[in-house]
């Protein structure tokens, strides 16, 4: 049997502007919205989002510092890099190392980074081999896509 990871839950310090960024930046369909939190997909992974309410957190560390840090393919890269700069967010790119500031006249052509309202890195690319073993678009081989 091949495990198959299908949802991945953050917990949002301000669930408008992190629904913005996931939904509005990376194009996540929102598919269910239930009092305090959101689920999200690309059709495949459930992402729920849920409201935070508790104590005051601790200041995040961004960057290559990051607790946690998610990948996403993207169908055109520029168009992300793009969006994203439109509704006010930083990205570093070239690779995902994140190496150069954004420049919107030379944009991306591998991956950039950028980082969500709650300091959660996410890696972007248009590539399909970006990351070791994620076949998408292709047959598990247990008979399952």
């Amino acid at each position: 049997m091949n495990s198959c990871l299908v949802h991945v839950g953050v917990r949002a310090t301000d669930i408008d502007k992190t629904i913005r960024f996931w939904r509005d930046g990376l194009g996540l369909e929102v598919v269910s919205q239930i009092a305090g939190n959101y689920d999200l997909t690309d059709g495949y992974h459930n992402f729920r989002v849920f409201q935070y309410r508790g104590a005051e957190r601790a200041t995040h560390i961004s960057g290559m510092q990051d607790y946690l840090h998610i990948g996403v393919r993207v169908p055109y890269l520029v168009s992300a890099a793009q969006r994203f700069t439109e509704l006010g967010y930083k990205i570093a790119w070239e690779g995902l190392n994140g190496a150069k500031p954004y420049d919107p006249t030379r944009p991306p052509s591998q991956a950039f980074k950028v980082e969500d309202p709650d300091g959660i890195i996410v890696d972007v690319t248009a590539s399909d081999e970006q990351w070791p073993g994620v076949e998408l678009g292709k047959t598990r081989g247990d008979g399952n896509t």
